[in-house]
């Protein structure tokens, strides 16, 4: 199982209904946890003798509605989201300066539904403040990540054996080896969607491959082409828009455990057998 799914696992025993009727139009938990791990690899740094750093400090900004939705369950969900992002930097193999911290923050400039992650690595010497934090950007060179680095303690984390080797996450977002089924799994009643090869339309409308009784979904939604073993979504110019982890998207590959969002469905890709 892996970390996400666990993660999710630790969320239905948390929130003790199904997802679909509690986050509903909302910020999904497991949104920010893809993009909690995608902020995690697109912000870390290589600092010398094969050690990669990540950041151990994330900020969740949340619109006031999403806010004050998580809100009852923002301690426990904080703890839970710090525990995974611990999870997946240990498995990437990735270091940090100290303990993963995850905090949620009010911003009133963010509409519902729509939410932004930020990431520092904290010098333990000090403690962090906001201002320290930076606006994710686009993915940089790791040289370039983080360009003033202050001398190194000893990190915590596990060194890769072969220093030379790429890390799997870090090559590519999408693909997968032969064999593999593509799935996409509908959040709530748990419907799972086989993808074929080729175009597979989700929307409202009887010519939808995928069909979801879903109003805030347009009749031919957004379309997910699988092809050469790479599944990539593309908006259909919908009424309401499509996200990815939280970040609207004309057109993405997907990458296993990638979150889809469109009106008030939610929907993972999952690439079983992987």
């Amino acid at each position: 199982m892996g970390v996400l799914q666990r993660f999710e696992r630790r969320l239905e025993g948390m929130v003790g209904l199904a997802f679909a009727r509690i986050f509903k139009g909302k910020v999904h938990p497991a949104e920010i946890a893809k993009a909690l791990q995608r902020e995690a690899d697109e912000q870390r740094s290589v600092v010398g003798e094969g050690r990669v750093l990540a950041p151990n400090v994330y900020v969740v900004r949340l619109g006031e509605a999403d806010f004050g939705h998580l809100g009852q369950w923002s301690d426990q969900l904080a703890a839970e989201l710090a525990d995974m992002v611990t999870e997946h930097i240990d498995d990437e193999g990735y270091q940090v300066f100290d303990k993963v911290t995850v905090r949620l923050e009010r911003d009133d400039d963010l509409p519902t539904g729509v939410f932004e992650v930020s990431s520092q690595v904290a010098d333990p010497a000090r403690p962090p403040s906001r201002d320290d934090v930076a606006v994710a950007a686009p993915p940089m060179p790791s040289s370039a990540a983080h360009p003033a680095l202050p001398p190194l303690p000893p990190l915590r984390g596990r060194v890769a054996s072969d220093t030379g080797k790429q890390n799997p996450s870090i090559v590519g977002r999408a693909g997968s080896r032969p064999g593999v089924t593509h799935v996409l799994v509908v959040d709530g009643p748990g419907t799972r969607h086989q993808l074929t090869t080729g175009r597979n339309v989700i929307g409202r409308g009887t010519e939808a491959d995928i069909r979801l009784p879903d109003t805030g979904v347009s009749r031919k939604h957004v379309d997910v082409v699988l092809d050469a073993g790479t599944a990539t979504v593309e908006d259909l110019g919908s009424t309401n828009g499509t996200l990815v982890n939280g970040r609207r998207v004309s057109r993405l590959a997907l990458a296993d455990g990638d979150v889809i969002r469109i009106g008030h469905s939610v929907l993972v890709y999952r690439q079983d057998g992987a």
